[in-house]
């Protein structure tokens, strides 16, 4: 029977990948790996994937399927950055070869992004946070 992979957030597939844990899966070991996994995070005790499975059997089953099944990341929430509400030419643009910013309407020519990840945002300013829409509450009002 074919499984498909695991979607995971992508912290935790950032983390997995760190630790070396092919993303296709190992059927062969997986107590093993799981073992190895938790001993090494046990040690740090910050560590995402401490947080991702202590007292939570749900991650725990989801950890034991990335395992054995393989695992990718989950899809990255996108957003527009709309600063005036109603007005459709105040989205964040940037424009995609020498990263200058402007305000105009959300249409994606390719010539910029209109469309960013909330780490993108806050990369460019983190007071835009406060102005993120989720892309399809927008695109879902055409």
């Amino acid at each position: 029977m074919e499984h498909e992979k695991v979607k995971l957030p992508k912290r935790l597939y950032d983390a997995l990948q760190d630790y070396g844990l092919p993303e296709n899966g190992n059927e062969s070991w997986p107590v093993g790996t799981i073992s190895g996994l938790y001993d090494q995070w046990r040690e740090e005790e910050s560590s995402v994937l401490g947080t991702f499975i202590d007292g939570n059997a749900d991650n725990q089953w989801l950890l034991i399927d990335a395992v054995r099944y393989g695992y990718e990341p989950e899809p990255e929430q996108l957003y527009y950055v709309l600063l005036v509400k109603d007005n459709p030419n105040t989205y964040l643009n940037v424009v995609t070869y020498d990263g200058e910013i402007m305000i105009a309407d959300n249409l994606n020519d390719g010539s910029w992004n209109t469309q960013f990840t909330m780490d993108e945002i806050e990369a460019i300013d983190p007071r835009y946070k406060a102005f993120a829409v989720p892309v399809e509450e927008v695109d879902g009002n055409d």
